[in-house]
């Protein structure tokens, strides 16, 4: 599978996260609500900056690649939930446009459906967890202390 090597901008990255709930809404109080779906997917509409003519043939060549010979995934490294990670992407179909223009620089939009990275739901857990016990702050002091600082000192070597 091809990886993407351009940064998309910071500017208009707003994913629209994954929702595999379906919601009744009721006369009064909570909605209903049930898992309706399943292995739903992000969509982001991010732009990149082709600002010299080595990206600019990077980018068709590729676009052409995945969209108009053999239309398939590629993965792409973005910030979707916190951390930077690998995603496995498709681009949307007709999506494409020419963003903002300065001479021979510009910008390119397009959709992209990104499929979510499972989560531990164990360790989600755990952070709840830690959160509904009182002060997360202080208890992460203590983990750091107990690490960096005692477990050393016991002579490890």
């Amino acid at each position: 599978m091809n990886s993407f090597a351009l940064c998309p901008l910071q500017r208009g990255f707003t994913p629209e996260l994954a929702n595999n709930l379906l919601e009744q809404a009721l006369m009064g109080g909570f909605a209903r609500q049930r898992i309706q779906f399943v292995n739903n997917v992000h969509t982001v509409n991010p732009s990149v900056m082709l600002n010299d003519k080595r990206k600019q043939q990077y980018f068709w060549a590729f676009w052409d690649s995945h969209t108009e010979h053999n239309p398939r995934p590629f993965l792409w490294r973005l910030i979707v939930k916190g951390e930077p990670q690998v995603y496995s992407c498709q681009f949307v179909a007709g999506s494409l446009s020419l963003g903002e223009r300065d001479g021979k620089v510009f910008s390119v939009s397009f959709g992209l459906r990104i499929k979510p990275k499972p989560s531990n739901q164990e360790f989600s857990q755990s952070i709840i967890d830690v959160w509904n016990d009182g002060d997360p702050k202080r208890l992460f002091e203590l983990l750091e202390k107990l690490v960096n600082e005692d477990l050393p000192e016991q002579g490890v070597s």
